[in-house]
């Protein structure tokens, strides 16, 4: 199951790349978004054994990966999607993966 999520993760993150790359911001925002949140469940997942939705693992987060919690935070509901915004975003969700423990599938 890590497996399949962290190719997911990879998955948005280049569909919110090249969305980035063609001033699509809305759509940008939304894959690395989903990004985001399938990192959190990758964590979620580490430290329980369980997928929960994005409701549920809000506790674990919040308690557990306050820095993923805070990403979250910062850029849930936003809707004003601009470069640098999304741009910004978009650097947070890179960094976040690349801190994954286990992570597999780099490229």
């Amino acid at each position: 199951m890590e497996a399949e999520l962290m190719e997911k993760v990879l998955a948005y993150i280049r569909r919110a790349d090249y969305y980035l790359e063609e001033r699509r911001f809305d759509m940008a925002y939304n894959a690395y978004m989903d990004a985001l949140y399938t990192i959190g469940a990758y964590l979620v997942y580490l430290d329980t054994g369980l997928l929960m939705s994005a409701r549920e693992m809000e506790g674990i987060l919040k308690s557990r990966h306050p820095e993923v919690y805070g990403v979250i935070s910062r850029y849930a509901g936003i809707t004003g999607f601009d470069e640098e915004t999304v741009g910004s975003l978009g650097e947070e969700v890179k960094r976040l993966r690349e801190s994954l423990p286990g992570k597999r599938g780099n490229r």
